[in-house]
């Protein structure tokens, strides 16, 4: 029996993201307590027309689709594209606007005058995850990099960071359009569609949400909301000329094997964040608990600021500031290097507590028998008191070290592909969540776990030497 869900009362809840959601669902920057876009009126629009009211409900673009299937909503109106793999999880509505892709490159670059001169030349190329431009680059073999919303991209256009974008029409008119350092190059081209997403059982509301599109194209209210968005063109007459779809699906079957070399080699930017992160929080930990602990007055209180400051405030809010905030005042760090730097002094934050632990608990009385035989404090410390120090700090540096590993997915929110962005993005493409996240699993499981176990055995090591105990004589 069909699922009547969205007949119980008469309202059409529908789901979209707002957050990275322009001209498509945002908020409105006159009222943020509202929200618009051409897709909220058209969701507005499909509703009356239904004879229902439209209830938006905010949610994440990656977990869309799952959100439907939990019942969080009864539609997805999000400019969703129809694809092989959704095809298997929803069903679609007839299209409402066809789209096309545009590729925008700096003003000042007149080297770019196609998206072939992008692959002959190698550039990189900024689009969105999971949509009709991040598949064709894909597909085509173009050095992409994928961003969560079309902000980050035009940012990074600006900024040098990629070499051009590829977007549809609706986020290039909205974002780049008007800025006088971008421009778009070539005539849009490669019609796509935005669809009603609807859960398989709901095929009753299939049906009059078709019926609803069908009077909205043909009494001209679909025209006036794309024309007030300056998004209506000759391409849309196709919605009233055919009865047929007027777009193919994407395939977007996932080929396992060079799938595992993508996790493969997201997973090599994962240990190269961490590493780099930790070799930093370590570096400025030290000076830090020190500081805390035996400097004069100023130096503790610009110490304990700096420490509340990031134990205090998200460090993807960190990131974000390092990655959009920094190039104001003319610094603009590659994605990987402002999120080894933003990671790192997030967790210089938390090293100098352990570190500043270690350090109290070592004796007063081993600093004065270190000055009694000579040595001066810098001595003193790197001979008497770190070793010790050192061998207490382990294991809880070990559990922030393989924290860190985790913590380094934040770095999607600046574009970085590492090993959680990898599997959003192949997750997203083919609605395996459950094979590839498994997969993605063991992948941090084979990072870590080889850490803990050395670290262990080398916490092992140092407590015999601590206790003047051989190996020989342990075994025996």
């Amino acid at each position: 029996m069909h699922s009547l869900t969205a007949f119980s009362e008469p309202v059409l809840r529908w789901g979209g993201d707002p957050s990275g959601g322009a001209p498509y669902v945002y908020a409105d920057p006159a009222n943020p307590q509202t929200y618009t876009g051409f897709d909220y009126e058209f969701a507005e629009a499909l509703a009356r027309e239904m004879h229902l009211k439209a209830e938006f409900v905010p949610t994440d673009w990656e977990s869309i689709v799952a959100s439907l299937q939990r019942k969080e909503f009864d539609v997805i109106i999000d400019g969703f594209e129809p694809t092989e793999d959704r095809a298997r999880e929803v069903l679609f509505s007839k299209p409402y606007y066809l789209f096309r892709l545009q590729l925008t490159v700096k003003r000042t670059d007149n080297l770019i005058t196609s998206l072939e001169d992008c692959r002959k030349h190698q550039k990189t190329v900024g689009t969105l995850v999971n949509c009709a431009a991040s598949r064709l680059l894909d597909q085509g073999g173009y050095k992409s990099k994928a961003y969560q919303d079309p902000v980050g991209a035009y940012q990074d256009l600006e900024l040098g960071r990629v070499d051009a974008v590829l977007m549809d029409v609706a986020g290039e008119m909205f974002y780049a359009r008007q800025n006088p350092k971008l421009k778009a190059v070539g005539k849009p081209f490669q019609t796509g569609a935005y669809i009603v997403g609807i859960r398989k059982a709901d095929t009753l509301l299939l049906g009059r949400v078709n019926a609803a599109i069908d009077t909205l194209v043909n009494n001209g209210t679909v025209e006036r909301i794309f024309r007030k968005w300056q998004l209506w063109d000759e391409e849309q007459i196709k919605l009233r000329t055919t009865k047929e779809p007027v777009f193919e699906m994407t395939n977007t079957k996932l080929n396992w094997s060079e799938g595992l070399i993508k996790l493969l080699k997201a997973a090599s930017v994962t240990v190269l964040l961490a590493f780099g992160a930790m070799i930093i929080a370590v570096i400025l930990g030290i000076p830090l608990a020190v500081g805390q602990s035996n400097g004069g007055p100023l130096t503790r209180a610009l110490c304990t600021v700096y420490i509340e400051f990031f134990r205090g405030t998200p460090v993807l809010v960190q990131l974000l500031f390092l990655y959009f905030g920094l190039p104001v005042i003319g610094i603009t760090l590659p994605g990987w290097l402002t999120a080894i730097v933003g990671l790192g002094l997030n967790y210089a934050a938390y090293e100098s507590q352990v570190y500043r632990t270690a350090f109290q608990a070592i004796p007063e009385r081993q600093w004065q028998v270190a000055y009694s035989l000579g040595m001066h404090p810098l001595l003193a410390f790197r001979r008497i008191i770190f070793p010790q120090a050192f061998r207490i700090a382990l294991p809880p540096m070990t559990n922030d070290f393989v924290a860190l590993f985790k913590d380094t997915s934040t770095a999607f929110a600046i574009a970085v592909w590492e090993l959680a962005t990898a599997y959003r993005e192949l997750a997203n493409a083919t609605q395996s969540y459950l094979g590839i996240g498994l997969v993605v699993c063991c992948y941090y499981l084979a990072m870590s776990l080889p850490l803990a176990h050395y670290a262990h055995k080398l916490e092992q090591k140092l407590q015999r030497k601590s206790t003047g105990i051989l190996s020989s004589g342990a075994d025996k």
